[in-house]
């Protein structure tokens, strides 16, 4: 059964859509930090992979499993490895750095992005140039 969107949540969704690839495309260098301070080299280069593709404007949708890894990361889903890179790193950051606030605001960024673009591609845009 193909899903009929509703007209005000489509549109709701591409424009938070256009806001997060605007983020991406302004803020990406904070994104690419944080995902160093959290997982090290290996996280930046995703990130910045995913921050190069917004400001290229080339379909994000392609690197949807990056984005959600790197939600996953931000979100600390990766230091239950006490011997991992990424429990590491967050084990030395301390809660007052300001890096660690970063690191929350780029979370909660790609909460609203990541939730918005599966909103769309669950409408049938699946190429996100189609939204932004």
């Amino acid at each position: 059964m193909q899903h009929t969107p509703d007209l005000q949540s489509l549109l709701h969704n591409l424009n938070t859509t256009r806001h997060f690839f605007g983020w991406l495309r302004e803020e990406g260098d904070s994104l690419i930090a944080s995902a160093k301070l959290l997982g090290g080299a290996k996280w930046a280069k995703c990130a910045h992979r995913v921050v190069g593709c917004a400001k290229a404007g080339d379909d994000i949708a392609v690197w949807r499993k990056d984005l959600h890894a790197l939600r996953r990361l931000l979100h600390l889903e990766f230091t239950d490895d006490i011997e991992s890179e990424e429990a590491h790193l967050f084990m030395a950051i301390h809660p007052d750095d300001p890096r660690a606030d970063e690191a929350r605001i780029c979370a909660e960024a790609l909460d609203r992005g990541l939730s918005a673009l599966e909103a769309l591609r669950r409408s049938g845009l699946t190429n996100v140039r189609e939204a932004a």
